[in-house]
């Protein structure tokens, strides 16, 4: 796959030839208009494919599925905690059930709950970044602010546990200062490839159905430790999935 700065360069040259022929040419045909309009709109097209589709690996790389040859294995991921009722919910099913999963906590909510992320650590669970603040805007910061938002948080994981280094940007957005701010600081970023929704539907039946369609050795499982439909269907799911021979190995992020 080409690289960022690579088709940025390619379309850069490919409009300046545009605007060439159409300003200064005074070529009347109608057709380098046209491609000039349908460039600017690919361009934008990727640019939003890019920012808000982390497996396109626009701007930065991220492990958006984990295969481990010769098992069925999937990663179970839980975003946006620790949240005081939740979470232990969560952590008792997973507990029940003897599976492990990866827990990518907001820096803000680890400084205030604390003793959940410790719970998560003793029961064999892995806490990962996702930022210190979680703000909607997080698109428009600048590379030291997502710095900044990353070393907080990794402080309050320090706390805790030896950090592994594992990030997911809030809401999955990428762009060129976010993929600066990572590679600066050494981070892996950690994407999913099966999202359940838990933050949009309250149907259990539906987030269920959602995330149990064509399961495969390597997906990776989005929930959130927030919502109550999350802590109500996963001992469900966490069955079928037994059921159908599938692990919970975490170790291949360590």
């Amino acid at each position: 796959m080409w690289k960022y700065k690579t088709i940025r360069a390619v379309f850069t040259g490919l409009f300046v030839l545009s605007v060439f022929l159409v300003a200064y040419l005074h070529i009347t045909s109608v057709w380098p208009k046209v491609f000039l309009v349908s460039l600017i709109c690919v361009w934008f097209t990727y640019i939003i494919v890019g920012v808000f589709r982390m497996r396109a690996q626009v701007f930065l790389p991220s492990v958006c599925s984990l295969a481990i040859p010769g098992k069925k294995n999937i990663l179970l991921t839980f975003d946006d905690g620790p949240h005081p009722q939740i979470t232990p919910l969560i952590l008792d099913t997973l507990a029940a059930h003897k599976a492990k999963a990866v827990f990518f906590c907001i820096g803000k909510k680890l400084a205030l709950y604390p003793q959940l992320a410790a719970r998560m650590v003793a029961e064999g669970h892995i806490i990962a970044n996702h930022s210190y603040n979680h703000s909607n805007l997080i698109g428009m910061y600048s590379t030291q602010r997502v710095v900044e938002e990353i070393r907080q948080t990794e402080a309050e994981i320090e706390r805790i546990t030896p950090s592994l280094k594992l990030y997911r940007p809030p809401f999955g957005v990428t762009n060129p200062n976010i993929a600066k701010a990572t590679s600066a600081l050494n981070m892996k970023v950690i994407g999913w490839n099966t999202r359940s929704f838990d933050t949009v539907s309250r149907s259990g039946e539906k987030v269920l159905s959602r995330i149990t369609a064509n399961l495969k050795n390597g997906d990776i499982i989005l929930f959130h430790d927030t919502q109550e439909v999350t802590s109500t269907i996963l001992a469900d799911f966490l069955l079928f999935v037994r059921n159908k021979g599938f692990t919970f190995d975490i170790d291949s992020l360590k």
